[in-house]
C-alpha cells in the first residue's frame, strides 16, 4: 500500500517517495563530516510513524484527527532499535540509539532526563500505537539486509567521530558529553534540513540543486581582493602600508592547514579585509564550501557587509540581520527568507546573535542551519564581544567545529580575550597568530595616548561635561562614550546648552534612536570630520555622545576621545576611533569615572570597572594599550568571573548551568537514572533558557521621518500578509527595542499603541528627531539605564 506523506492540491507525495530524497539529500549534507551513513538512515526512516491507514486518512482529509494528533516521529526510532536488538548486534546499538534520537526530535528538541528525572528516549520507545501496522511496511522502505549493511557502516562512522570528541575531551567527562550533544545536534541539523527541503520541494514542485562551482567563486574573490590591494599599494602614507603588510601576512598564513587561529591586527589595521583575503584564499586551497561573517554589533555588519558584498559579488553573498532592507517582490522575499533559514549560500554575514542562537537556540529555524557551519572558515569579528556567560560553550563549540566538522575558526580583534586560559578552554592551534607580528603593528599604528583620569571623588554630569569643553577647546572635535543612556542624554543636554548659537554641532548617539535616524546622524559626524582632517582642524567642529555602540569596528576618527570607565577593552576600542588614519600626531583619550552612572542592573559593566581600575593602579604598563596589559585584564576578569563562564541559570529552588544541561545533566540524572551515559541532555530547556541578550525587548516603530509615518499609517491598515511582510522589512529601519521598564513608561504617558498587523508605534510628540530619539518627556530616565 501506498502512503501519503504530503499533499498539495491534486499531487501528493508519498511517504516512500518523500523518505528516499530526504535520505539523498541527507547523504549529501553529512558527507562532509563523514556520517553519510547515518544520515542515510534517518532520513529514511524518519517518517515510518506515517505508514498507517490513521495517518493516511488524516493528511487526505479523511478523518477529524487534528494536526499532531497522531505520533509518527517514534517508529522509526523503535523500529531501528528493536532491529538491532533482533539481528543480536550489540556493536551496533550505540550508534543506533544516536540515530534513533535524532529521529525522535526531527520536528522539535527534547530533554531526554524530564522535569521529574524520568528517561524520555525510553518513555517514546515505550509507545505501541498503530506500531504493529505500522512496522509490517517498514520493508518497503529497506530490506532487512540493505538495513543491516548500512548500520554496519553507520556504526563504522559513528565510532569514528565519537572517538574524535572523546580524544577532543582530554579525559573530561563532562567535555566529551557536551561534545556528544553537539553532534546530536549537528544530526538533527542535516535531518531537519533535509526534510524541510524536500517537503518545499514537492510543495513548490521543484528540486533543489546542490551548490556547485565554487571553485570558481573563490577564485573570482581572490582576483577582486588582489585588485583592490593593488590599488592601497599605490597609497604612501604610513598607515595604509602598514595594512597592506597585515593583508600580505594574512595571504601567506592561507598555505597551511588552520583550525582555531587568532587575528591580531590594532585597530583601524584593516583586519575585515584581510581576514577575507586569508578566508578566499583558503577555501580555495582546502576546498571549503563557506565564509562566514560575523559581528556583535549592527554598525559593523552595515558598514562591512557593502564591502564583502563588492568582493564576494552580490549571487553569492547573504546578509541576515535584521536591519537588512532591500525592496523584494514576493518572491523574493520568499526566497530570501528561506536563505536566512538554510544559510545555503557561500558567503554569509550575520550577527553574533544569531551564530550563538544557530548553536544553542531550541528553535528549528536556528537548528536548521547549524549544519552549514561545518567545512567552512569562520570569521568572528570583535571576538571579545562574547557574552561572559557564553565563554566556555563558545569555547567547546569552536572546539567541535574545528575538529569535527572540519572548519577554520578566525578570531579578529585587537583586544584579544584569553579564552585559551580558561577552565573549558579554546584549543588554539600551535601556530596560533595569523598575523605573528602584530607585536610591530602595535608600534606601526600607535597613533593614541590611553590616559587614565580616573579620581577618587568621581565626576558628576556637570563636571563630565565641563571635562570634554576643556578637551574640546585644547584638542578639537570630540568623541565621549558613556555606558548608559541616561548618562548620556543628560551630558547632551548640557553640551548642546554650552554650545548654543555657536558653530560647534552636538549629537547625540544610542539606541533609543532607529537605525535610520543613526545613520544619518553618523553620516554627518563624517562628514564633518573628513571636512575637518582634510582642512587640518579648520572648519566646524563636533561633540559627539554616545553609549557603546559605536566604539567597536566603525570606521570613524576623531581627534579626541574620552571614555567612561568600562572594561579595558572597552577603552581600547574606544581609542581606534580617535586618530584611527593617523590623520594627526599622536592624540590622546582619556577615561574617566562617572558616579551618576545607576549600573544597578549592568553588574558586568561594574566587574569590568574594577578589573580595568587594578590594572590601572598596578601601574605595570607605560602604554595601557599594548597586548600584556590586555592579556592581564582578561586573565584576572575571567578569574573573578569563573562562575558565570558556564551559563548560570536558577530558579527559587536551584542553580545549575547550561553547560550542565547540555552535558551530563546532574541534577535531573541525579533524581531517578545514573547508569545513563550519552544521551542524557536537556536541549530543550536547555535552548529555550538561552539567550545571547539577558533582558527582553519588545520592537516599537518610531515615526522619524516621513517615510517612517506612512509606513505606520500603511501597517494600521487593511493589508495583505505579503504586504505587511514587505512593510514590515522595510520598517526595520524605524524600529527601537525597548527594554519592560521602558515600555511601562510610555504605556503611563500615553505614548505607544498598537498597530493592526500587532507591532507597536510611538506617537509623533514622544519622538525627538533632531536630538536624543525616544523622548521620555522629562520621566523618571534613571530606570532607562539600557
Amino acid at each position: 500500500m501506498e502512503f501519503t506523506a504530503h499533499v498539495e492540491g491534486k499531487r501528493i507525495q508519498t511517504v516512500l517517495d518523500h523518505s528516499r530524497k530526504t535520505a539523498e539529500k541527507a547523504v549529501h549534507y553529512g558527507e562532509n563530516i563523514g556520517l553519510k551513513s547515518c544520515a542515510h538512515i534517518q532520513g529514511l526512516f524518519h517518517d515510518l510513524g506515517k505508514m498507517c491507514q490513521d495517518f493516511d486518512d488524516y493528511i487526505n482529509g479523511r478523518n477529524n484527527v487534528r494536526r499532531g494528533g497522531i505520533d509518527h516521529a517514534f517508529a522509526g526510532a523503535k523500529y531501528l532499535c528493536e532491529f538491532v536488538q533482533n539481528i543480536k548486534q550489540q556493536t551496533f546499538e550505540q550508534a543506533a540509539a544516536f540515530i534513533a534520537r535524532t529521529i525522535i526530535s526531527h520536528h522539535g528538541l527534547h530533554d531526554w532526563i524530564d522535569g521529574d528525572g524520568e528517561w524520555y528516549f525510553e518513555k517514546r520507545l515505550s509507545n505501541k500505537e498503530r506500531y504493529e501496522e505500522i512496522s509490517s511496511y517498514a520493508t518497503d522502505i529497506i530490506s532487512g539486509e540493505e538495513l543491516r549493511d548500512l548500520l554496519e557502516k553507520a556504526t563504522n562512522e559513528y565510532l569514528v567521530i565519537d572517538k574524535k570528541c572523546r580524544e577532543l575531551s582530554d579525559r573530561s567527562y563532562q567535555k566529551y558529553l557536551f561534545y556528544s550533544g553537539l553532534l546530536e545536534r549537528l544530526m538533527e541539523s542535516i535531518l531537519v534540513d533535509a526534510d524541510r527541503t524536500d517537503a518545499a520541494d514537492f510543495g513548490n514542485n521543484q528540486s533543489t540543486e546542490f551548490v556547485t562551482g565554487l571553485c570558481r567563486v573563490w577564485l573570482d574573490m581572490n582576483e577582486r581582493l588582489k585588485e583592490k590591494y593593488s590599488g592601497f599599494a599605490k597609497r604612501k602614507d604610513k598607515i595604509s602600508k602598514q595594512r597592506t603588510i597585515i593583508a600580505d601576512r594574512c595571504l601567506a598564513f592561507a598555505d597551511h592547514k588552520v583550525g582555531v587561529c587568532r587575528l591580531v591586527v590594532p585597530t583601524g589595521g584593516g583586519k575585515t579585509l584581510s581576514s577575507l583575503r586569508f578566508a578566499a584564499k583558503y577555501c580555495k586551497e582546502y576546498g571549503k564550501e563557506r565564509i562566514f561573517y560575523i559581528a556583535p554589533f549592527m554598525s559593523i555588519l552595515e558598514q562591512n557587509s557593502d564591502v564583502i558584498r563588492e568582493i564576494a559579488g552580490q549571487e553569492n553573498f547573504l546578509e541576515h540581520y535584521s536591519d537588512f532592507v532591500q525592496d523584494m517582490g514576493e518572491e523574493e522575499l520568499a526566497e530570501y527568507e528561506l536563505r536566512t533559514e538554510k544559510w545555503d549560500m557561500p558567503v554569509i554575514s550575520t550577527t553574533l546573535v544569531q551564530f550563538l542562537d544557530t548553536l544553542f537556540s531550541d528553535r528549528n529555524s536556528s537548528l536548521r542551519r547549524f549544519h552549514r557551519l561545518s567545512n567552512s572558515v569562520i570569521i568572528i569579528d570583535e571576538v571579545q564581544a562574547i557574552p561572559v556567560k557564553c565563554v566556555s560553550m563558545f569555547n567547546l563549540a569552536m572546539n567541535f567545529l574545528s575538529n569535527v566538522c572540519g572548519s577554520t575558526i578566525v578570531l579578529c580583534t585587537a583586544t584579544q580575550p584569553c579564552f585559551e586560559k580558561t577552565e573549558y578552554a579554546i584549543k588554539l592551534d600551535k601556530n596560533e597568530n595569523m598575523n605573528p607580528q602584530f607585536e610591530e603593528d602595535f608600534v606601526a599604528f600607535h597613533r593614541t595616548n590611553l590616559l587614565s583620569k580616573c579620581r577618587k571623588e568621581q565626576y558628576n554630569c556637570q563636571e563630565v561635561a565641563e571635562f570634554c569643553i576643556e578637551r574640546f577647546s585644547e584638542e578639537g572635535s570630540l568623541l565621549l562614550v558613556v555606558n548608559t543612556k541616561k548618562v548620556a542624554a543628560d551630558i547632551y543636554a548640557i553640551l548642546r546648552q554650552a554650545y548654543e548659537g555657536t558653530d560647534v554641532q552636538v549629537i547625540h548617539l544610542t539606541s533609543g534612536m532607529c537605525p535610520e535616524h543613526r545613520r544619518k546622524e553618523l553620516g554627518l559626524i563624517c562628514d564633518i570630520l573628513n571636512r575637518n582632517h582634510e582642512r587640518q582642524k579648520d572648519g566646524n567642529k563636533i561633540i559627539c555622545v554616545t553609549t557603546s555602540l559605536i566604539e567597536a569596528g566603525v570606521d570613524i576618527s576623531f581627534p579626541c576621545v574620552v571614555r567612561s570607565l568600562a572594561g579595558l577593552d572597552n577603552a581600547a576600542q574606544a581609542a581606534g576611533r580617535c586618530n584611527r588614519h593617523g590623520e594627526y600626531p599622536v592624540c590622546n583619550a582619556y577615561i574617566i569615572n562617572i558616579k551618576d552612572e545607576n549600573l544597578r542592573n549592568l553588574p558586568e559593566i561594574k566587574q569590568r570597572q574594577c578589573v580595568t581600575q587594578s590594572v590601572f593602579d598596578r601601574g605595570k604598563y607605560e602604554n595601557l594599550l599594548e597586548t600584556g596589559a590586555m592579556d592581564d585584564y582578561f586573565k584576572q576578569y575571567y578569574y573573578e568571573q569563573k562562575k558565570y563562564l558556564n551559563y548560570l541559570v536558577k530558579d527559587e529552588e536551584n542553580e545549575t548551568t547550561l553547560m550542565d544541561l547540555l552535558s551530563k545533566n546532574s541534577f535531573r540524572n541525579a533524581l531517578k537514572i545514573r547508569k545513563l551515559q550519552v544521551g542524557m541532555q536537556a536541549f530543550k530547556t536547555a535552548g529555550k533558557l538561552f539567550s545571547v541578550i539577558d533582558a527582553q525587548t519588545e520592537e516599537i516603530i518610531v515615526p522619524y521621518d516621513k517615510c517612517a509615518k506612512e509606513l505606520i499609517l500603511e501597517l494600521n491598515s487593511d493589508q495583505t500578509s505579503y504586504e505587511i511582510m514587505k512593510k514590515l522589512r522595510s520598517a526595520q529601519k524605524y524600529i527601537v527595542s525597548i527594554y519592560s521598564n521602558q515600555k511601562k513608561i510610555l504605556e503611563g504617558a500615553g505614548a505607544i499603541y498598537t498597530l493592526r498587523c500587532g507591532i507597536l508605534a510611538l506617537k509623533e510628540e514622544f519622538y525627538d528627531s533632531e536630538g536624543i530619539g525616544i523622548n521620555f518627556a522629562g520621566r523618571n530616565l534613571d530606570v532607562l539605564i539600557f
